[in-house]
């Protein structure tokens, strides 16, 4: 398969996308998800510092994934194909451009695509600016072992190391199963991420985002699916960067399921009370 020019991948490599679609949940209430890794350290071949591997987790309104871009990309559709925007086409359909190459849209506000997605990349490239105006940082603002969250729009909403939130989940390897655990609440206001060691039962929160997507104004927000990505290497045309294997298992989602949720306001008579007696003091009186 070809790719854009900025997508170097060797022969070989792995990537691919999937979109649990039995069920579909209402973003306008919370979302609760979570999923189990394991990235044994013996399947890097390369030093810890250069292997090339990344993943993420998404809300999609999208059954089946349209033009997922591998590489640095993780899944992403085409910068082309922006989310909630249309690309503005000549008579003979080539989509029309500016002087700097970048496709001409038309904003909307009907959501097409990704609501927002985490990733977890061990070269940090994810957060790279991209053809077609994809926002992004330069190659001397990323981080090795990087958490990355984008918007609909593909915004950076975050940007860090994973060594900023924890001291012991500082990289993408593992030799026991990790679980990860993401909740969308307040209709995309925040966006929790908590991770797990396979030796307690307990959630440690590694960050939350302010996604603040509450005047975003969207619509086409009750048919969301969970999906998730992989991608090894990222960008190399050295195969001996990638990772042998990767382990997921246990995906579970949580949320609710209907358009709209039915309240009714039940009203009671007022309570009977009995007056307040008012008493007067008499004093100077002896017994």
């Amino acid at each position: 398969m070809a790719f854009p020019s900025d997508i170097r991948l060797p022969t070989g490599s792995k990537y691919y996308t999937l979109i649990a679609t039995k069920k579909k949940f209402n973003s306008n209430y919370d979302i609760t998800w979570s999923f189990q890794y394991k990235l044994p350290a013996v399947s890097v071949l390369a030093a810890a510092n250069t292997y090339e591997v990344g993943f993420t987790t998404f809300l999609t309104n999208l059954s089946s994934p349209l033009c997922c871009m591998p590489g640095q990309y993780l899944g992403d559709q085409d910068p082309e194909y922006i989310l909630s925007a249309h690309a503005l086409y000549t008579e003979s359909l080539d989509v029309l451009k500016t002087q700097a190459d970048s496709s001409i849209l038309l904003e909307g506000g009907i959501l097409s695509g990704m609501l927002v997605k985490v990733a977890f990349d061990s070269t940090g490239l994810y957060a790279l600016t991209g053809r077609d105006d994809r926002p992004g940082v330069n190659d001397r603002q990323l981080h090795k072992n990087a958490l990355i969250v984008r918007d609909y729009e593909h915004n950076l909403k975050g940007n860090a190391p994973l060594s900023a939130f924890s001291t012991t989940f500082t990289s993408l390897t593992t030799d026991t199963y990790r679980t990860l655990r993401f909740r969308y609440v307040n209709l995309g206001e925040k966006l929790h991420i908590d991770y797990r060691e396979n030796d307690t039962t307990a959630f440690t929160l590694l960050t939350t985002i302010d996604l603040g997507y509450r005047a975003a104004r969207l619509t086409n927000l009750d048919n969301m699916y969970c999906g998730f990505s992989y991608s090894t290497p990222i960008s190399t045309p050295n195969m001996g960067l990638s990772a042998n294997d990767f382990f997921l298992r246990n995906f579970n989602i949580e949320g609710y399921e209907l358009p709209d949720v039915t309240t009714e306001t039940v009203v009671t008579p007022s309570l009977s009370v009995n007056p307040n007696t008012q008493y007067t003091t008499v004093t100077n009186i002896t017994a």
